[in-house]
């Protein structure tokens, strides 16, 4: 079976294992989903109302991606989001490519994931109640939907008219990541996003990556420190504490998100 390319942080699909919520917390982030659902305005002040209901937590998401966007502008090479599930970092790329050098269009934006969910744990692995087989399936036409939907993106923004320079890859990472630097051979890597959350995966594609990784560019893991998905931490240690010149950091805003810069 392929083996999973799905995120496993966000809330909507935490257990109570994975969140430091307490329950009056939930209940008010449930009440903010109900409202954000009966709001009454036209699609135009929706659009322009999504602040309304951004929680503070998927805010320090946000402004985390963006002060690791900000250290690659002047680095050459693409965005990988590996482990992709919906396409939330990616799309947040777009935005930010937009924003912070509109007129780079040889920023690529590449998603990886298999877009089935989670499958073929190994002992390497640590079990959880939200870690199993299937989930954050998103189906199969998904790939095609987050391509379109990059592509909308893009052309919203700053030079809309010049589009169509992501893609969105489904499959297996250990196959579909080599097979992209083959058929890419001049293709390099500013920025790289892990979030595949089992071990093998992890470690074949991080080796992947940090070959073709720039000088100064970014590997930004999800799940490095936490104690209940252990993919992450276990292929950086084995592969990059010692014996890679590199520097580690946290996200000043979202301290889950850590990221290794290449010497």
């Amino acid at each position: 079976m392929p083996s999973p390319t799905s995120t496993a942080s966000h809330a909507t699909h935490e257990s109570s294992a994975l969140t430091y919520s307490n329950s009056d917390s939930l209940a008010a982030r449930e009440q903010l989903f109900g409202m954000l659902q009966d709001y009454r305005a036209t699609p135009e002040e929706k659009e322009r109302s999504l602040g309304l209901f951004l929680r503070g937590s998927l805010l320090a998401r946000i402004l985390a991606i963006d002060g690791i966007y900000r250290q690659i502008v002047d680095i050459p090479g693409c965005i990988l989001d590996i482990g992709t599930w919906r396409g939330q970092t990616a799309v947040l790329c777009e935005n930010l490519r937009a924003i912070h050098e509109p007129l780079h269009f040889t920023r690529r934006i590449v998603c990886f994931d298999t877009f089935e969910g989670y499958a073929g744990f190994s002992d390497s692995d640590r079990a959880s109640t939200t870690h199993t087989e299937g989930t954050y399936a998103v189906g199969g036409d998904y790939a095609q939907y987050l391509t379109e939907l990059l592509t909308v993106h893009e052309r919203c923004n700053a030079m809309g008219q010049n589009h169509g320079k992501h893609r969105v890859i489904a499959g297996d990472c250990r196959q579909t990541l080599p097979d992209f630097f083959a058929q890419h051979p001049n293709e390099f890597v500013a920025l790289a996003f892990f979030d595949v959350n089992t071990y093998d995966p992890t470690r074949q594609a991080l080796a992947q990556v940090w070959d073709r990784l720039v000088p100064g560019g970014i590997v930004a893991f999800w799940q490095l420190t936490r104690d209940a998905i252990v993919a992450e931490g276990r292929a950086y240690a084995e592969q990059f504490l010692h014996g890679r010149a590199h520097t580690l950091h946290r996200a000043a805003t979202y301290p889950g998100l850590c990221y290794a810069r290449k010497a």
